[in-house]
């Protein structure tokens, strides 16, 4: 840096360099100025910070709809697609709850399960449902002529279509006649 330039009196200092540096220098102690000024200003207000309790926030309680059909059904095991007397409206809530029962796809085996099937195995193209999804044994349902989905021990949904609802293991329609045992299930409809 050239020392000359800012020092003034000696002999060649540029005078418009000088003048500059005057008056940044100036600028720079008056912004120091305005923001002493300014937090001396706003430092004279007294500003109370509300202090907020802690509050564990509650889980807001759904209430559950109160049933107005409530039944008891027996699903066979050896039988097809069983109707279960219940009529479901579109928008309906289904709740299809297990209460007792066993059941087997192969009479004499000790192969037996609750509605909720065994393990996944092997699909079949005649059952229903894909094994590989649902599990041998697994209770099944439909609405009317609609798609069949997994009931299983505990089933809640809302229905997309009105019609009947149909009941049954998931299994072959030509492999029945070998089944062996029942479940009982609660069925529930709220609007």
């Amino acid at each position: 840096m050239n020392q000359k330039l800012f020092q003034p009196g000696r002999r060649g200092a540029n005078p418009s360099a000088l003048r500059i540096w005057l008056s940044l220098t100036i600028v720079f102690l008056l912004l120091i100025g305005a923001a002493i000024a300014i937090w001396l200003y706003l430092s004279s207000f007294q500003v109370s910070v509300p202090v907020l309790p802690i509050v564990t926030p509650s889980v807001p309680t759904i209430p559950t709809p109160t049933p107005i059909i409530s039944t008891t059904f027996e699903v066979f095991a050896a039988k097809g697609w069983q109707d279960s007397g219940i009529h479901v409206n579109a928008g309906d809530r289904l709740e299809v709850i297990f209460t007792k029962g066993l059941w087997t796809e192969k009479s004499g085996s000790d192969n037996y399960t609750g509605p909720e099937g065994g393990k996944p195995s092997r699909d079949y193209p005649c059952n229903p449902l894909p094994h590989s999804e649902t599990g041998y044994n697994a209770l099944i349902g439909k609405i009317w002529f609609g798609k069949p989905f997994m009931v299983g021990d505990h089933f809640v949904g809302t229905s997309l279509i009105s019609g009947t609802l149909y009941l049954r293991m998931n299994d072959c329609d030509e492999w029945l006649i070998d089944n062996e045992g029942s479940v009982y299930v609660t069925i529930q409809i709220s609007r």
